[in-house]
């Protein structure tokens, strides 16, 4: 099922309810946040009772209660105070398990796009951004253009990860090696990266033997860069947003859509600590400095 990234009309209906804050609310409500404050304004509740009278501190449970009903939380600061000293394994148990989007690992010893530009896939361009290489490009498309009818088979599927025990699990998912499950965001995803990877193997010395996460890591950034659709070769825009959801760090989501067929073709969260390294595809360090309403 193809993922659109189109603005989010309940997000502008929520800002629209004064001190409501849809960052917090709604679907992107934080559960394990939501009960603890809860509970925190039913102690808080009984103690103001106790010390007074029930209906005062009925009120001030009914007042905490659309507290957090507007706002998300009590207690002033709460999701930083959860990513902060709420441990991992605890976390986990909510579902709150870090950012599973495709991330760039902080300390590389060799920046991707250098590689990529040494041998000929992307040209560096003013401003330091990149792009893909006029006659790679060309050829990109050419070998794309196969897929439009069909998706690529499971044996060239097979060919892009290394190994030949490759299952179709379900629309754009395989398991490999019976050990692990891969998912593209779309056939015309799929399509793009077993295209880029024939071409790539004559390009990039030692392709055969780059680790597979390597290697799907080296796909996705020629896919972001792609500028015809595999599908429909219709357009494809490239945004960006930055996010920041409840008990986890604020990232960054690049994704790249087709203006035609609106397949999604690429999608990754980058670390904020780390954004310099993918503000070459786009200026995603500039302009992305609120909150969106976007949740992970």
């Amino acid at each position: 099922m193809v993922r659109h990234h189109t603005p989010d009309m309940r997000f502008l209906r929520e800002r629209s309810i004064p001190g409501r804050q849809p960052e917090y609310t709604g679907e992107n409500r934080c559960l394990p946040c939501t009960v603890g404050n809860v509970g925190l304004a039913g102690v808080l509740a009984a103690g103001v009772g106790v010390v007074t009278t029930v209906p005062i501190g009925t009120i001030v449970f009914l007042g905490s209660l659309v507290t957090i009903y507007l706002r998300g939380y009590l207690v002033p600061g709460t999701p930083r105070l959860t990513e902060r000293y709420l441990p991992h394994r605890i976390r986990r148990l909510f579902g709150k398990d870090p950012i599973a989007a495709p991330t760039l690992e902080d300390g590389e010893a060799v920046d991707p796009w250098d590689v990529l530009a040494a041998a000929g896939v992307v040209d560096r361009t003013t401003g330091d951004g990149v792009r893909l290489d006029g006659d790679f490009r060309t050829h990109l498309r050419r070998t794309s253009s196969r897929y439009a009818e069909a998706p690529p088979s499971v044996d060239e599927i097979g060919q892009v990860v290394g190994t030949t025990d490759v299952v179709e699990r379900g629309e754009g998912a395989f398991s490999v090696d019976g050990t692990k499950l891969l998912r593209w965001e779309s056939d015309a995803a799929l399509a793009a990266d077993v295209a880029a990877a024939s071409l790539l193997e004559d390009r990039l010395d030692g392709w055969a033997a780059l680790d597979r996460d390597v290697r799907l890591d080296v796909l996705r950034r020629v896919r972001l860069l792609a500028e015809r659709c595999p599908a429909c070769d219709g357009p494809i825009d490239r945004q960006h947003d930055r996010v920041d959801p409840c008990c986890q760090p604020p990232h960054v989501l690049v994704w790249s859509t087709c203006r035609s067929c609106e397949a999604l073709l690429g999608e990754v969260a980058v670390p904020e600590s780390n954004v310099e390294s993918w503000a070459v595809l786009e200026e995603i360090g500039e302009g992305a400095s609120e909150p969106s309403g976007r949740a992970e």
